[in-house]
C-alpha cells in the first residue's frame, strides 16, 4: 500500500524510531507519494515500518499538528487536501522575511564559496527540471534560498521561513509542469545571484520579492485553470 518497496533508505533503528517514522511520512506526504485523501492506517503503517503502532500514532499526532494529515476521531486519518488559498496568504510572509533576511547579512563577508554554493544549487534546479524530477526541484530552489537566509544568522528565522514554506514545497510538487515549465523562474534566481555579487542589497531585495511575486502569479493561474477545470466538467 505505502512506497516502502522503493526505498532505499537504511531500517529504522531503536533508538530513532518516533523521529524515523514521523520523517519518512512527512516526506512522502511533501512529495506526494502519499497523495491528498490518502487513508493512513496506524495498523498498516506500523506493520510496514516493521514497528509497534504507538510511534506510528505519535507520528500521525505531529502531522496533524503541521496540518498534513487530517483525522476524525476514532474513525480515519488521511492525508490532507493541498490548501492553495492558505498558501498563497503566505508568500507575503516568505518574501518579507527573506528580504529582510538579506538585509541581515554581510554582503561584504561573502566568499567566492558562498556564491559557488548558490551557482551550484541553482544548476541543480536547472537539471531537475530538465529532468522533470519535480522533488527534486523543489529541494534544489529551497538550497538556494537557504544560502543567504542563512548568512542572516539567525535560527529563529531560518525555522519560521522552513515552516511557512512546507505547503507551498507540497504545491510545487503537485503541480511542478505548471509551476516550473517556464524559465521565467531561472531567470528570476539569475537576478538574485547577480546582485548578491554585486554586493547590492537593494538589488538583491527587489529580485528576491521579484521571484517570489512572480511565483504567486504561476500558483494563481494554476487556481484559474482547476477553477476553469471544474466548471467545464
Amino acid at each position: 500500500m505505502f512506497p516502502l518497496s522503493t526505498d532505499q533508505e537504511q531500517p529504522i533503528g531503536r533508538r530513532f524510531v518516533n523521529d524515523s517514522v514521523y520523517q519518512r511520512l512527512r516526506q512522502w506526504i511533501i512529495e506526494g507519494r502519499l497523495a491528498p485523501g490518502t487513508f493512513l492506517r496506524d495498523q498498516e503503517l506500523a506493520r510496514d515500518f516493521g514497528v509497534s503502532r504507538t510511534p506510528v500514532r505519535e507520528s500521525l499526532l505531529r502531522l496533524e499538528a503541521e496540518g498534513l494529515v487530517v483525522t476524525k476521531a476514532n474513525r480515519w486519518t488521511q492525508v490532507a487536501p493541498l490548501d492553495i488559498a492558505g498558501v498563497i496568504r503566505r508568500y507575503p510572509l516568505i518574501w518579507t522575511l527573506e528580504t529582510y533576511a538579506v538585509s541581515a547579512t554581510r554582503l561584504d563577508e561573502w566568499t567566492a564559496d558562498d556564491f559557488a554554493q548558490m551557482e551550484r544549487y541553482n544548476q541543480q534546479l536547472i537539471q531537475a527540471i530538465h529532468a522533470h524530477d519535480a522533488a527534486a526541484a523543489a529541494q534544489a530552489d529551497d538550497q538556494f534560498h537557504r544560502v543567504f537566509i542563512d548568512q542572516a544568522h539567525n535560527p529563529e528565522l531560518t525555522a519560521v521561513l522552513s515552516e511557512l514554506k512546507m505547503p507551498l514545497t507540497r504545491v510545487e510538487i503537485a503541480y511542478y509542469k505548471e509551476m516550473w515549465s517556464s524559465k521565467e523562474s531561472l531567470s528570476e534566481h539569475d537576478a538574485i545571484l547577480e546582485a548578491l555579487r554585486s554586493r547590492n542589497v537593494e538589488a538583491a531585495k527587489n529580485a528576491i520579492e521579484t521571484n517570489w511575486k512572480q511565483s504567486l502569479v504561476r500558483i494563481q493561474e494554476v487556481m484559474s485553470q482547476i477553477s476553469a477545470h471544474q466548471t467545464d466538467s
